[in-house]
């Protein structure tokens, strides 16, 4: 579905991302770590068209989008969530999804018709499956750190994505907040049949609902491969496992 080559990125002569590989297959779910300051939410941007890249290409399902506008790749299937909160905290959750269904559907330019009565049922569906439909009227700013960050997910499901790109979907959650986000992902994934990429900290998490992990340091990937395998790699182990013991 995804594939990554030989990217690069350079901000004024430094390189955050020197040669970075990476290969998702359709609904896998596949993890993305490495140090602080390996790259990783620099790729997301790269793929996602928030950065141009230096070099290298981007593929998805088989077409270059490399360079291609955020808002062209996104109507292409791709959506994710940021490291950082993003939503709108005064707009109500129901709102917050209904924007980006309204936005997939381009309807976001027709004036003439009342907001409010657009894409109910779409907007009540995507709430039921991240379990948020009972705060739907609820101010977003209102919302638990952890419930915002279930809302900006399903802000990306608005989007009817076939890849769906996590930027830390657990950071600062409690453990039972990150259980709770951990299963939500796995049953996404499963009844949807979406297609994850994330990027994630936690090293629980990250072994827990992997199929393939790459790993980055210093902007190159320097492994990607089953759980186990990752996890006996000496160099990872040096780069990044080893720090976390």
């Amino acid at each position: 579905m995804l594939r990554v080559e030989n990217l690069v990125k350079s901000f004024d002569g430094f390189l955050a991302v020197n040669g970075a590989n990476l290969t998702v297959h359709e609904k896998q779910i596949v993890a993305v770590i490495g140090p602080n300051g390996a790259g990783k939410t620099t790729l997301f941007n790269l793929i996602t068209g928030h950065l141009v890249p230096t070099g290298g290409k981007v593929i998805f399902k088989d077409r270059e989008i490399t360079g291609m506008a955020p808002h062209r790749i996104c109507h292409l299937g791709i959506s994710r969530s940021f490291q950082l909160i993003n939503v709108f905290p005064q707009l109500s959750v129901f709102e917050n999804v209904q924007v980006s269904v309204l936005s997939h559907q381009k309807k976001v330019l027709n004036m003439f018709a009342p907001a409010q009565k657009l894409v109910v049922e779409e907007t009540y569906n995507i709430l039921e499956k991240v379990r948020l439909a009972d705060k739907a009227r609820e101010k977003t700013a209102s919302l638990s750190y952890g419930d915002q960050k279930i809302l900006e997910m399903a802000i990306a499901l608005g989007n009817y994505p076939e890849l769906l790109m996590l930027d830390e979907p657990t950071a600062g959650m409690s453990p039972e907040e990150t259980k709770a986000t951990i299963a939500l992902v796995q049953e996404l994934a499963k009844k949807e049949g979406l297609t994850v990429l994330f990027t994630e900290h936690n090293m629980n998490v990250v072994f827990e609902i992997s199929e393939k992990i790459m790993v980055m340091q210093q902007g190159r990937t320097i492994a990607q491969d089953l759980p186990d395998m990752v996890r006996a790699n000496k160099q990872v182990q040096a780069a990044y496992l080893g720090e976390e013991s």
